[in-house]
């Protein structure tokens, strides 16, 4: 059969639903995609521009890749085979649609651009490599698993155990924080995010909008200065009222009994303490293993969001060590994102301003003798 196309959000659901469920993980970013599309959602695909598709083996039976495509972002790809990465390119050009990019597996994403550019005439750029965790119940009883802090901000249990601090689910009165953190973190990572001001009330709006907080050491100023100093370990005083939110997680509705974990975000003058990883591994274990104190109201609540077999994470590959699988997470997958552009040609030849005059040549003339 090969590929199968259809812009009926119906159909395609009746097709791969049952495929993308059964990798929940590998595919979260398209069953996230589906989701916001049927909900019309702030961040969902463009309207008008979106096509599906599923490719059907000859002989039939169930998918073994699956696509999402939306012209104002990458197209999203599930296939780990790069000859139907290939296959894709080819029918999306014969459909005259207009690609800018490609998100999916390592190999897949190769062949479906090496495909792609000889029939567009551009070429593809690494945009980002990323690497697909999951963390499920089971790994949580494993030694080194994510740990749930206690409901007061408490100093470090001892080394490696993090800094001090809680989480604690967003609530209305911090939307415009969420909505500047948002857009400082669309700024840095150049992401297209939509409206945050729509994203963030999006999030708090279910509870998937998640504060790390801490509270101030006296006579600490933070400025970029400190960015420069090796992070601080020592002991933070308790006190709820002068807790100050850290850092920021983006957590997705549940889908296929899966969360992912869609962005954490620090503010400059405070990285290097170790706010993002430790609000990571508070958030998946409120998440797998029920609300930790603080956490109420986290996705709607545990009756709200149903039972979660698994949390996402999605990380920058090119960090210099496995950042997840240091907070308990199992790698699933290692994405590629390509973005497509035109060639670059040579430099344009300046004008010429014609030829230089000649400088005279000849003897150096004698200079008159001094009288002695």
């Amino acid at each position: 059969m090969g590929w199968c196309t259809t812009s009926d959000l119906d159909q395609f659901t009746a097709a791969a639903d049952g495929y993308l469920r059964s990798r929940a993980a590998e595919n979260t970013l398209l069953l996230s995609a589906a989701q916001a599309a049927y909900a019309g959602r702030p961040g969902r695909p463009a309207a008008g521009g979106l096509l599906f598709g599923w490719w059907e083996p000859p002989g039939g039976g169930a998918p073994r890749g699956v696509f999402l495509h939306d012209p104002s972002v990458p197209l999203l790809l599930s296939s780990q085979v790069p000859e139907i990465a290939a296959a894709l390119a080819a029918a999306l050009a014969k459909m005259s649609r207009q690609v800018c990019g490609v998100d999916a597996p390592t190999e897949a994403a190769d062949a479906f651009a090496a495909a792609w550019t000889q029939r567009a005439g551009t070429v593809a750029r690494v945009h980002r490599h990323c690497s697909v965790y999951r963390l499920t119940c089971a790994d949580l009883a494993r030694p080194g698993a994510p740990a749930t802090p206690g409901p007061a901000l408490r100093p470090a249990a001892g080394p490696g155990q993090g800094p001090a601090g809680r989480l604690r689910v967003a609530a209305p009165g911090d939307l415009p924080l969420v909505t500047r953190w948002l857009a400082a973190y669309a700024a840095e990572t150049a992401e297209r995010i939509g409206s945050p001001t729509e994203l963030a009330a999006d999030l708090i709006s279910y509870g998937g909008a998640v504060l790390w907080e801490v509270p101030p050491r006296p006579g600490h100023r933070w400025d970029g200065h400190h960015q420069m100093l090796p992070p601080r370990r020592e002991a933070l005083p308790p006190g709820e009222a002068a807790a100050q939110p850290a850092a920021l997680a983006a957590l997705t509705r549940p889908v296929a009994g899966s969360v992912r974990i869609s962005m954490v975000y620090t503010p400059g003058e405070r990285r290097r303490s170790g706010y993002a990883a430790a609000l990571t591994r508070a958030v998946s274990r409120a998440v797998l293993a029920g609300d930790s104190p603080g956490a109420s109201g986290l996705l709607g609540g545990r009756a709200a969001r149903g039972p979660v077999a698994e949390v996402v994470l999605v990380t920058d590959r090119n960090r210099p060590d496995r950042w997840g699988t240091r907070q308990g997470y199992q790698l699933v997958s290692e994405r590629t994102v390509l973005r497509f552009g035109p060639v670059s040609g040579p430099l344009p030849r300046l004008p010429s301003a014609g030829r230089a005059p000649r400088l005279p040549t000849g003897p150096l003339p004698r200079l008159p003798r001094l009288p002695r």
